[in-house]
């Protein structure tokens, strides 16, 4: 079948031609709106004022971030879970940056030196333990269940350790898709504020709920413990833009608004801000997420629908309720790592569950996406994954 040509699709990923590559997460291109940026860039370069391409405050344009404020504020009381719950977010607890990788590698810096602990839950998202290695960092692992990060065995471990900080991904975790559940997302402010422990919760997939609501963004606990939420425009609009945000307390906003990154270069991304902004003010954003829910439903119901036909049952996964993927678990004695070059040559990929994890575990374990590919691709990328598997173990099909 026609695969578009892998430097068409993914300019900053070389692919071999006509490989199908099911562990990516990113969008398709057709996804990207390109209109929507276009007229909000042409209207941002047709006005007289042009404070958008100087420095910039450091904690961001104060324009783009109350119109952030008032578009966060307006999704999380869409999807609030009673009429108790009442989530409003400031322009005073936001500082805007250039993406949560970016926002990670601030955090690092700010908060940690090297040798420190940070605990991160297994399985956690594979490019952030490469950022915490970068600096250097002892990591000790959280694990999670269906309901999230196991804040049981997280306050056990704050008997014996003092961690620099909590990573976390409570909503469609990448790479298991679980969602931390209300009662425990609770609970874990609870523990942040007695332990005065620093919560960073990468909060990217928040807005790409499907078949649920999700509970309340960690972002509403800023006030009331040392909790640091991280979202991004990359799942929600594109990831070129390099545009994210930091919600916090306007305290923990000042202290890092100060760090010599941003006294130096001024704030992240002004100029992009101001397109954004545009585009949030004309109620765009919103319906380009609703937009990406809906298709995002029908791939993950498409290749979840595809891997049920073709698996054996002894291969396990849930269809996600949100998020961006699909955490298939092997039999303990399978390593998915063993058979990826096998795949390879097969034109198909794919991330292995050792990916994810700090001390190389969870090897019976396979990430796939479906933000990628269209629906085509995506049956044949199934197909010719499972023609794979049926190689290498042919007594998983007995």
């Amino acid at each position: 079948m026609g695969i578009p040509p892998a430097e068409a699709l993914l300019p900053q990923i070389h692919l071999a031609p006509d490989m199908i590559h099911l562990g990516i997460g990113q969008p398709s291109p057709s996804l990207l709106p390109i209109k929507e940026i276009k007229t909000a860039a042409a209207h941002c370069l047709g006005q007289e004022e042009v404070s958008f391409l100087a420095y910039g405050e450091a904690r961001g344009n104060h324009t783009f971030r109350q119109s952030l404020a008032n578009f966060l504020t307006a999704q999380y009381q869409q999807n609030r879970q009673s009429d108790q719950d009442q989530y409003g977010v400031g322009p005073d607890q936001l500082l805007i940056t250039n993406g949560v990788s970016q926002a990670l590698d601030l955090i690092c810096t700010l908060f940690s030196k090297p040798g420190d602990t940070v605990l991160v839950e297994e399985p956690s998202y594979f490019l952030a333990l490469k950022i915490f290695a970068d600096h250097h960092l002892n990591l000790v692992s959280i694990p999670v269940d269906e309901n999230g990060l196991l804040t049981a065995v997280l306050e056990e471990k704050l008997e014996i350790l003092s961690p620099a900080f909590l990573y976390t991904i409570p909503s469609y975790q990448n790479p298991s898709g679980v969602t931390l559940f209300r009662k425990r997302r609770e609970e874990l402010a609870r523990i942040s504020a007695k332990k005065n422990l620093l919560v960073v919760a990468d909060e990217v997939y928040h807005f790409l709920n499907y078949t649920d609501t999700p509970p309340p963004p960690l972002g509403v606990f800023a006030d009331q413990c040392p909790m640091i939420a991280l979202g991004s425009f990359s799942k929600i609009l594109a990831p070129g833009l390099r545009l994210g945000w930091i919600h916090t307390s306007s305290a923990l906003v000042k202290k890092i608004a100060h760090s010599g990154l941003l006294q130096s270069g001024g704030g992240f991304n002004p100029f992009t801000s101001e397109i954004v902004n545009g585009i949030i003010q004309e109620g765009r954003l919103t319906a380009h997420i609703k937009h990406l829910r809906q298709v995002y439903i029908n791939r993950a119901a498409l290749l979840c629908r595809e891997l049920r036909a073709a698996l054996p049952d002894t291969i396990s996964f849930q269809t996600p309720q949100g998020g961006y993927f699909v955490w298939l678990k092997f039999p303990h004695d399978i390593d998915t790592n063993a058979f990826r070059k096998i795949a390879q040559k097969q034109k198909v990929d794919f991330y292995p569950g050792s990916f994810f994890s700090p001390s190389q575990g969870l090897s019976s374990h396979m990430r796939l996406c479906f933000a990628l590919y269209e629906n085509a691709i995506l049956i044949e990328g199934v197909r010719r994954l499972v023609a794979v598997i049926k190689q290498v173990h042919p007594e998983l099909f007995e």
